[in-house]
């Protein structure tokens, strides 16, 4: 089982998501925005975090370098409903601290191999 949180501000997205991890048995908290991911992150610990490209309160890119800067060891997972954004350069060049990107259409099969990919027993 993963500690993970989700960062994003589409809350049926995150209800499914969430849903579904809890489901495969990871335990699972979110944010609806980037101020919020690090406060979180200073008052629990995580193994996995996604973090949306697209949301209030700052996107992947600026939310990420803060989160290295903190947490250098914790794992990041880029998720986007944008799928032109995935392999854009501007993308890639400016999270290319994360771990993995994902579109949000993701199965859930998919999204739970990256969460065990990304931390072993």
């Amino acid at each position: 089982m993963a500690r993970i949180l989700i960062a994003d501000d589409d809350p049926d997205y995150v209800a499914v998501f969430t849903d579904g991890l809890e489901a495969l048995g990871h335990d699972v908290d979110s944010v609806s925005s980037g101020q919020e991911v690090l406060p979180l992150l200073r008052q629990k610990s995580f193994d996995v975090i996604f973090l949306d490209v697209v949301m209030s309160g700052g996107g992947a890119i600026s939310v990420l370098h803060q989160i290295r800067a903190e947490f250098s060891d914790l794992p990041v997972v880029i998720i986007t409903g944008r799928p032109e954004l995935i392999d854009s350069p501007l993308f890639v060049s400016g999270l290319r601290l994360a771990q993995a990107r994902m579109h949000k259409t993701a199965t859930l099969r998919q999204l739970d191999e990256v969460v065990r990919t990304l931390t072993p027993a």
